[in-house]
């Protein structure tokens, strides 16, 4: 079926033969990730002035927030679990970071961060026999993962993942069958080829990540770093912050009478 080739594990491998470059881009993601962390961190420590919820944040915040989900599904994807023998693998999620960015934000935002994602992985594992393929098997599959922000919220987080995962799946059942169909065996048709080389992997790598997303705690710390929180909650924190800024302004007043 694949030429002879086996499906490996190949995590330990992988990192072992990682080479220059690769560990440069790595550590560059990493150190972006980490900055972004920290920025978030720092910010969230700082805000003392009392907000109110609007449910609009500024487009800072999502650029900084879709850098940071960019670099984590970056670092995500150099843990391959198991690796196809002509291109594909298991990873450690790393499409979800994406996934749950177009959740949050919506489509729009979602797509863009796939398609530089995309251009990402072309640069970090390049594959191309076709200029129409390339586009399709990087920043198309992976621009359209942020179709799953077609639905919103936290509670539609898994219908986000099958989108946007299913879709990817699909352009990649395309460029298989037709620019792959090559390697069909006799008798085999080109789409079946490719329906069988792609499923396995695509749709474990879609149960990984439905499966993280469907964790509580996991749920926990995506509200927590991007900020999800039902308007309720939005309004009871938005009133504490207001209450203790008017203590605290009441007092210094108090002060200088």
């Amino acid at each position: 079926l694949f030429d002879g080739k086996k499906i490996e594990f190949v995590l330990l491998e992988k990192l072992k033969g990682v080479d220059t470059k690769g560990w440069i881009f790595f550590a560059a993601a990493a150190v972006l990730a980490a900055a972004l962390i920290i920025f978030l961190v720092q910010r969230r420590k700082k805000c003392t002035e009392p907000v109110t919820f609007t449910g609009n944040p500024t487009p800072t915040v999502i650029l900084v927030h879709g850098a940071l989900c960019i670099a984590i599904s970056f670092v995500l994807s150099y843990f391959k679990l198991f690796s196809m023998p002509n291109g594909g693998s298991i990873t450690l999620a790393s499409m979800l970071p994406l996934m749950v960015y177009s959740n949050r934000y919506g489509a729009k935002y979602g797509v863009m961060a796939g398609v530089v994602y995309g251009f990402l992985q072309y640069i970090q594992n390049p594959e191309m026999t076709h200029w129409i393929q390339m586009l399709v098997d990087y920043p198309v599959a992976f621009g359209v993962i942020g179709l799953g922000g077609l639905v919103k919220g936290e509670r539609n987080l898994v219908f986000s993942v099958l989108i946007g995962g299913t879709l990817r799946f699909l352009c990649h059942l395309f460029t298989g069958a037709v620019f792959f169909g090559e390697y069909a065996a006799a008798g085999q048709s080109a789409f079946m080829y490719s329906l069988l080389y792609n499923a396995p992997y695509m749709f474990a790598d879609i149960a990984v990540c439905v499966i993280i997303a469907m964790l509580p705690p996991f749920r926990k710390a995506i509200r927590s770093a991007l900020n999800t929180e039902t308007p309720n909650n939005a309004r009871l924190i938005s009133t504490e912050k207001a209450e203790r800024f008017k203590f605290f302004a009441s007092t210094n007043k108090s002060e200088f009478e």
